[in-house]
């Protein structure tokens, strides 16, 4: 008689894959912010007396308040002089207002960690213009991305994202538009995926369909990646400002108005004032501008989805920044070997400038012999 054969025992079922929980997000709120400039004049008395000097501050930035929201851009708005590159220097840590605190999710703002999970892109590119977009990208992600598995598949989805997959390949010298460029500039501030990005004036000296390129491709890095995105500008074009969430009109270090564009049409009829139909009311305020009076109303919340992102998420990210998701390379050699191995392509792609130094250290070096 058969023995009975032990039945297999059924393997159990894999447990349920982890919730996925919203990317990580940061409200960045300034209050109060004030920045000075001391002027010093000297001034002489009668011989044998001493020289006493007089502190004259001249404020370049005077009680600025606002708060700029996860998905959603803000956009610091102002003639020139008015402060926007001052004000954007404060935001990004680099420079210290004399006033006024920044706060990050209601916590007072660490200069220090801010700085690594943030990303500021200046109005001008530094962008090697010898090695190709894809280049660019992938020796800038060996420097700063920890795991190097990920580098490919960061690089192509940021080529995407970027609308440049198919100027993958083409060098920065040519082939590219200054808008393009812009991007490519753009993109080396998203690599480490920044929850604060910052830019200076990203459409100055470009075309209005690159400018509204460029602006189309933040809101939608924005809105995708919940990202908290402040820019200055100019003054944006009709197109521009239906990307644009929010508005900080600056004038003279002063806040005339923040809020939307709606708001801004409602505060100018309220003062009885007639916008023209070939205006809008962006345009129609940068013109009458210092006829406008500064707003000292403090933070205004602007927009409802921002809002209830915040307040939805606002108790996992009031406390402290998580500083175990700020990870980068910090191997001194694989740094110094990246940037050896970027140094000789940018050589060899230049033979004639390398021969002609060649033949340079020869000569000089023949005739000092001799």
């Amino acid at each position: 008689m058969e023995k009975d054969q032990p039945q297999p025992q059924a393997e159990p079922p894999p447990p349920p894959p982890p919730p996925q929980l919203p990317p990580r997000s940061y409200t960045l709120t300034a209050s109060s912010i004030s920045y000075t400039k001391s002027t010093t004049i000297s001034s002489y008395k009668w011989l044998f007396k001493s020289c006493t000097t007089t502190t004259q501050p001249t404020y370049i930035l005077r009680n600025i308040s606002f708060t700029a929201h996860p998905s959603q851009i803000l956009a610091i708005v102002g003639p020139s002089g008015a402060g926007k590159s001052t004000l954007l220097d404060i935001l990004s840590a680099r420079t210290s207002p004399t006033h006024g605190s920044l706060l990050l999710n209601s916590s007072p703002l660490n200069p220090s960690t801010f700085r690594k999970l943030s990303a500021y892109v200046p109005q001008h590119d530094a962008s090697l213009p010898l090695l190709t977009v894809s280049e660019t990208f992938t020796f800038a992600a060996r420097l700063l991305l920890p795991n190097k598995t990920l580098i490919p598949s960061t690089v192509n989805s940021l080529l995407s994202d970027l609308r440049l997959s198919h100027l993958a390949n083409t060098r920065l010298i040519s082939g590219l538009s200054g808008g393009e460029r812009r991007r490519v500039s753009i993109g080396l501030a998203l690599l480490h995926d920044p929850a604060v990005l910052l830019l200076d004036e990203p459409t100055s000296g470009l075309d209005s369909g690159s400018a509204y390129n460029v602006i189309s491709t933040l809101k939608s890095i924005c809105e995708s990646r919940n990202r908290t995105v402040v820019v200055s500008i100019h003054q944006p074009s009709y197109r521009i400002l239906s990307e644009i969430d929010g508005i900080l009109l600056l004038c003279k270090g002063c806040v005339i108005h923040h809020g939307s564009v709606e708001s801004l049409e409602n505060y100018l009829i309220s003062k009885e004032l007639c916008i023209p139909p070939q205006l809008n009311a962006l345009e129609f305020a940068m013109e009458i501008i210092n006829d406008l009076t500064p707003c000292n109303k403090g933070v205004v919340i602007i927009g409802n989805e921002g809002a209830n992102y915040c307040s939805n998420y606002h108790e996992d990210n009031d406390n402290n920044i998580d500083n175990n998701e700020i990870k980068y390379r910090s191997c001194r050699l694989h740094e110094i070997l990246t940037l050896h191995w970027r140094f000789w392509i940018i050589i060899f792609r230049t033979r004639q400038l390398l021969l002609t130094n060649t033949l340079e250290a020869l000569i000089v070096g023949v005739v000092l012999g001799m």
